[in-house]
């Protein structure tokens, strides 16, 4: 794993050695960045870009959604997350872009080889005003056409799994967001119990009485139905009170 700068990023250190299944990516190992079982998941792709929304200089993730585009045939999206790629290098990694054109060049059509093609020739092209399409999350070249964020009338409708979220902030060890989206879920769908298990898991691992005191005074001052283990690690937390 190479570090440069702010970003985080896989390099081949050697080069004269193909990747199997890998034709345009500059990975140590192919199963690094893909797995054919990903194709199944019919949300990978959704989930992807909100990582890299929340993420954007994690470059793996980049990676992955380019390379997951490629095998579905999606070309529109994979034009997308090529630009989205490039907007967030600003001009940094020439060789893996020109890399990711050239390998992606068959599933591109002509305008949009061109378009990035152009643009990584351009030395003095700004990244941010790179002309994407509906799909692309930071071009700021083109006003999408599609609404990335639905507004619901209903504030209790949540986009996407709070389990899902939660767990990948724990992935990247930022525990009090993961606390934070999991209490906040909670008080949404209080009889939904893994989120319940997820969170008092966390309080116990960290340590954290204040903010397990403060969540359960507010699930019973909400009338939620109280599980075992939250009684359970009250006694926890006074037993390791009294002891000092």
């Amino acid at each position: 794993m190479t570090v440069n700068t702010d970003f985080i990023f896989c390099k081949d250190e050697n080069k004269n050695k193909p990747l199997q299944g890998v034709n345009f990516f500059c990975l140590e190992e192919a199963n690094m960045l893909w797995s054919p079982e990903l194709l199944n998941y019919a949300d990978f792709l959704e989930k992807l870009v909100f990582r890299i929304a929340r993420k954007p200089k994690m470059l793996i993730s980049h990676l992955q959604r380019i390379y997951f585009c490629f095998h579905k045939d999606l070309n529109e999206q994979l034009f997308a997350a090529i630009v989205d790629f490039l907007v967030i290098l600003n001009r940094r990694g020439q060789a893996i872009s020109w890399r990711v054109l050239v390998g992606a060049k068959s599933r591109l059509n002509a305008e949009q080889f061109k378009a990035i093609k152009d643009f990584l020739k351009d030395e003095h092209a700004n990244a941010n005003l790179i002309a994407g399409n509906q799909y692309s999350i930071f071009t700021k070249g083109i006003l999408s056409k599609n609404i990335m964020i639905n507004y619901m009338d209903k504030p209790d409708v949540l986009d996407y799994d709070p389990l899902e979220i939660a767990r990948d902030h724990i992935e990247y060890s930022q525990l009090e967001e993961a606390k934070r989206v999991l209490e906040k879920a909670i008080l949404k769908q209080p009889t939904r119990f893994e989120l319940h298990h997820e969170l008092l898991a966390l309080y116990q691992s960290t340590r954290d009485p204040d903010g397990f005191y403060k969540m359960f005074d507010e699930l019973k001052q909400s009338g939620s139905e109280i599980i075992d283990e939250w009684n359970q690690l009250n006694h926890l937390f006074k037993g390791r009170n009294s002891n000092g």
